[in-house]
């Protein structure tokens, strides 16, 4: 059996041993809500399945998963970029093909998150795009294959052109973005992946890297235009025709699964700290 076909139940187990999961998490889970409700000042989740992608980002740490739930809100708390007030606004935007899910996972079970930027159309925002963002890390990470195997960005900058797409390489949104996957959100990210980068992309990137963790750092790579470089990582058997995959793929029916998501972020809305 090749490394691309490894079967889900393979990695699954990989996975759990990763994270140190033992057979029966409820103990921890219980532990975990101990700590939550002892923050009177927050009002939180507090369900098996939100206490559980919080313990398996922090490898069942519980002090380590408690620090995340409260920087999780926390973040929410202090800046206006983490009120998420549902997908359907940005409707016509998603189905440009910006940013979306592919349908297949890796071979380690991982879900691969795409953004190009030659789709973007110019009323978007940067802020737009931060939020868009979290909101799609928002609904896959409450998918327990998820929470075991993480996720790969793959970001395509052909087409780039400096006068449309500066902005969307702030390096202060590029920072604000390491918080979100060091600091502040219950998912293991696993790879980041750049195609076609331009320079100043480099530039944007030397400012953060001092912030980043060592093991972050080891999973950033830049492929240029080199799709073979790309895929030894991924196989081209789940990649789209343009990354030099086999897959044939339209994200029009990944953008109505999320569309449909719109009554998650309302309920979110009633959690957070007091005010």
């Amino acid at each position: 059996m090749s490394k691309n076909q490894i079967s889900s139940s393979e990695w699954k187990f990989d996975e759990q041993r990763d994270i140190n999961e033992p057979l029966d998490p409820q103990l921890a889970i219980e532990e975990l809500r101990t700590l939550v409700k002892g923050d009177k000042s927050l009002k939180s989740r507090i369900d098996d399945a939100f206490m559980l992608k919080f313990l398996r980002a922090r490898k069942y740490n519980i002090d380590k998963a408690f620090k995340l739930v409260q920087n999780y809100y926390g973040a929410k708390d202090k800046s206006s970029l983490f009120t998420l007030n549902g997908p359907s606004k940005y409707k016509v935007f998603l189905e440009t093909g910006t940013l979306f899910m592919l349908p297949n996972r890796d071979h380690h079970g991982r879900e691969i998150y795409v953004f190009r930027i030659e789709n973007i159309t110019p009323e978007i925002r940067i802020e737009d795009i931060f939020k868009i963002n979290l909101m799609i890390l928002e609904v896959i990470s409450e998918d327990p294959e998820t929470q075991l195997a993480g996720i790969v960005v793959v970001a395509d900058f052909t087409g780039f052109e400096w006068l449309k797409h500066y902005q969307y390489l702030s390096p202060y949104y590029a920072k604000k973005s390491a918080e979100v996957v060091q600091e502040n959100f219950p998912l293991r990210f696993q790879g980041f992946h750049f195609i076609n980068e331009p320079l100043y992309l480099y530039t944007v990137y030397s400012i953060i890297k001092p912030f980043l963790k060592e093991k972050l750092k080891c999973r950033v790579h830049f492929h240029g235009n080199n799709f073979n470089s790309l895929h030894k990582y991924l196989s081209p058997s789940i990649l789209p025709k343009y990354f030099k995959g086999t897959l044939e793929f339209e994200p029009v029916t990944w953008v109505r699964q999320f569309l449909n998501k719109e009554h998650y972020f309302e309920e979110m809305k009633q959690y957070g700290y007091n005010k």
